[in-house]
């Protein structure tokens, strides 16, 4: 037995010398089973210790899982030494910066830098070269990158030369980049490049078309696609739906062979923007049928189809069904429902809501200003707006547009004037045509024709419709018929075809008693084939709307909705004018 001080030194134990000896064959087997990122983070874990160099196969799984470019860049950074050729670390390296392009403009300038740095170490020959992959993601680096239109034109160059640009996944990344920065003709020419043309390529092209406005062209590259699947379709629908043609949008769904959740969505979209909001309804009902899940797109449509549709019965559903958990009530979501209650009639509803939300945005303090003040409630929507202040909201100009409406509404002429006036100093916002429209009709209202003539004369901006509408209206109310001509000028000017600028110039001279003139402009009408719109008004009763319009007889019960109303009194409706209805079903919620 030696002592502590001898010479020789203490062997380690057997076990230790186990580990040491097994250590260059475990580290093997964890850089052979590296390709996922579970194993490369034990692998990298074992290297650091050690001070090793990461293997470029682990490096690529870890890159390929980073949550952000910085740490893909690090760990390119601790294996790019090792292996400076290898082309597949260069290229997940160029891609983690291209998946957060679009909403990281640093991102794809780093993305750029580092494929000029690849081609600078690969120009002798010797060094990494790109391939498609490499390429398609420094394309859509530039596309992302709007300002980059240079080394995008640059980027095509060299993928031409290196044989690169012909390739479905390159082509396509091109076409978009072209589409970006609005040279639909180039990308045009990238597309009749591509040899195989596969559905990607084709969507891209599509999308280059609706972007562009062309739709036309759009459907001719849809109709002659081999292979189309629900991207072709929806792509297509929303370049028509754009553009106002629901009619071609119902055709192209009812013909999809498949369907997801956004031909849904813009199937609804279509049956809203034409009017039909009973059909949105039906149509979300067919869908949910059909086992699709809604998404907050979805019902963010239904809602604003309810609020048109003003059925509070359909309301209701639609709230009972968001309760039930299948999307999140978020603070977006919530101010839709408070928006659509108030349309629908029920303001009380639409403020326990406003209530219960607890973290309120800008949007929900306008929705709720707005609705108080369309319903009324003038005072309690400029007491809503002092809270909103006072909370330390910033007030926009929607905020002062529901303020300014519940001025007019309450007729609070002085405070409508501070409102006003308080917009550009004491919150720096411009007012708009929109602003300058409430304060004509706030005048307006309360009888003072001079003082609103004067604030459209010395408008900065040249007055729109709204403005000489409210002017005019003002007009016929308190029978100011010199001024009402200059706005009926005006608006014929604008709006040559409105029916509603001439009936309200007829009604301003009636009132001032120039019977020659009215009997003038309703000749003027007919002579320019103007007819004026009928009124109509709707009452639901039981899920039903019944819709009421002149010279409509068309309901059902319309013999007894008459003798009821002749037998009220004093109202008299004759037979030849006509009032008549017809019955609209609401449908509910599946």
């Amino acid at each position: 037995m030696r002592h502590a001080g001898g010479s020789a030194a203490l062997s380690p134990p057997c076990g230790h010398q186990h580990a040491a000896a097994a250590l260059p064959s475990l580290l093997a087997g964890l850089a052979h089973r590296a390709t996922t990122p579970a194993a490369a983070r034990q692998l990298q874990a074992q290297l650091l210790l050690r001070g090793l160099p990461l293997p470029a196969r682990a490096a690529v799984a870890l890159i390929v899982a980073s949550p952000s470019p910085r740490h893909a860049r690090a760990v390119f950074n601790s294996a790019v030494t090792a292996s400076p050729d290898n082309v597949y670390l260069w290229t997940a390296t160029i891609a983690a910066y291209a998946r957060h392009a679009s909403c990281s403009p640093s991102a794809a300038a780093e993305a750029i830098a580092l494929f000029r740095l690849m081609l600078r170490l690969g120009g002798g020959g010797g060094g990494p070269r790109p391939n498609a992959f490499t390429a398609s993601s420094v394309v859509r680096c530039c596309s992302a990158l709007r300002g980059a239109v240079v080394e995008g034109l640059q980027v095509h160059g060299f993928l031409g030369k290196a044989g690169l640009g012909r390739s479905p996944h390159v082509g396509a990344a091109l076409v978009d980049m072209y589409a970006n920065i609005g040279c639909a003709a180039d990308a045009r020419k990238v597309f009749e490049e591509i040899p195989a043309r596969n559905v990607v390529v084709g969507n891209t092209m599509v999308a280059c078309y609706v972007r562009a406005g062309d739709v036309a062209a759009a459907r001719e590259v849809f109709d002659g696609m081999a292979e189309k699947d629900p991207i072709s379709w929806n792509t297509l629908m929303s370049g028509y739906l754009q553009q106002g043609d629901n009619l071609v949008v119902r055709e192209l769904f009812e013909e999809m062979p498949a369907k997801n959740v956004n031909s849904w969505n813009m199937m609804i979209s279509a049956c809203s923007e034409e009017g039909s909001w009973a059909d949105a309804v039906r149509v979300f009902n067919q869908m949910r049928l059909a086992r699709f899940q809604p998404d907050a797109q979805t019902m963010a449509v239904l809602m604003s189809a309810c609020a048109q549709l003003g059925s509070l019965s359909v309301a209701r559903q639609v709230h009972g069904f968001l309760k039930k958990g299948y999307i999140e009530m978020n603070c977006h979501v919530l101010n839709s429902l408070i928006d659509m209650y108030a349309k629908c009639g029920s303001v009380r509803q639409a403020y326990l809501l406003f209530v219960e939300t607890h973290l309120k945005d800008t949007v929900s303090y306008n929705v709720m200003i707005c609705a108080l003040a369309h319903h009324g409630y003038g005072k309690d929507a400029l007491e809503l707006f002092n809270e909103m202040t006072g909370e330390g909201l910033q007030p926009d100009s929607v905020t002062f547009l529901g303020v300014l409406s519940a001025c007019v509404h309450a007729g609070l002429v002085h405070d409508g004037k501070h409102y006003f006036e308080s917009m550009r100093i004491n919150y720096a916002i411009e007012q708009s045509l929109d602003h300058y429209a409430c304060m004509v009709d706030l005048y307006g209202r309360a009888g003072l024709i001079e003082e609103a003539y004067f604030l459209v004369q010395t408008m900065p901006m040249k007055p729109h419709a709204g403005v000489w509408g409210a002017l005019l209206n003002a007009c016929r109310k308190h029978c100011q018929v010199e001024i009402g001509k200059i706005a009926t000028k005006e608006l014929i000017t604008i709006e040559p075809r409105n029916p509603g600028t001439y009936v309200l110039l007829a009604n301003t001279l009636a009132r001032g008693q120039q019977w020659d003139l009215v009997e003038t402009v309703r000749q003027s009408m007919r002579g320019k084939g103007i007819e004026k719109t009928a009124g109509c008004s709707w009452v639901e009763v039981d899920s039903v709307v019944h819709e009421f319009s002149m010279g409509d007889f068309s309901h059902p019960n319309s013999d007894e909705i008459y003798r009821r109303v002749n037998g009220t009194g004093n109202l008299r409706f004759p037979g030849k004018v006509g009032i008549g209805a017809r019955v609209s079903d609401v449908v509910e919620l599946a």
